[in-house]
């Protein structure tokens, strides 16, 4: 993928990672999602409905170009639905997003509080919320997973600016403090940068 990645290069990252991220999710659906997530304070539900709300709220953000704040109200899912359902709003926020992204011109702006960004960096900013959070479920529910290395090369090309070299998928929870990186040590705090570079 291209240093500077265009909108169809960026929706289909978003597609890339959500399918794969919906696709390790069901097996995680006998767990109790009521339960925290692995190294964070939300439920399993929870965090679920954080990865939608990112998709849809990044969607909104390119649409609405607002300077300030978010323009999409959070998505809050019933106490009583289904982690199933759950993963299925999680699929419907990835397509909305790769829609948006699709179709958006690339002089859109949107707030973000890691800087104002355009379609390709709420692109990349979905595939970070979707599989880092996606592997936070997976390790409550002990089984481990293998992030995508495309989106993953994509994401931190675009929002991780002077990120060390590696392997995508490892250089990317490393950047957002999941774990360490050769002899890096794991990050306690981290934050991207969203803002448009030439």
């Amino acid at each position: 993928m291209s240093q500077v990645a265009g909108a169809q290069e960026a929706a289909d990252a978003v597609e890339t990672a959500v399918a794969a991220s919906v696709e390790a999710l069901r097996p995680t659906a006998g767990i109790d999602w009521t339960q925290p997530t692995a190294d964070l304070d939300w439920s399993v539900l929870r965090t679920a409905e954080h990865i939608a709300d990112c998709l849809v709220g990044y969607a909104g953000q390119v649409v609405g170009q607002p300077r300030q704040g978010y323009v999409m109200p959070d998505l809050p899912f019933p106490p009583d639905m289904t982690p199933d359902q759950a993963i299925d709003v999680v699929a419907a926020g990835g397509a909305i997003l790769a829609s948006v992204v699709r179709t958006s011109p690339p002089s859109a702006r949107g707030y973000h509080p890691y800087g104002t960004s355009d379609p390709v960096g709420f692109a990349a900013m979905g595939v970070v919320e979707c599989l880092v959070h996606t592997r936070d479920i997976r390790l409550t529910a002990g089984l481990p997973w293998p992030l995508p290395e495309q989106p993953c090369r994509f994401a931190v090309e675009r929002l991780f600016p002077g990120a060390p070299a590696g392997a995508p998928a490892e250089v990317l929870l490393w950047c957002t403090g999941r774990a360490p990186l050769a002899e890096l040590p794991r990050q306690a705090t981290w934050r991207w940068d969203g803002t448009v570079r030439d």
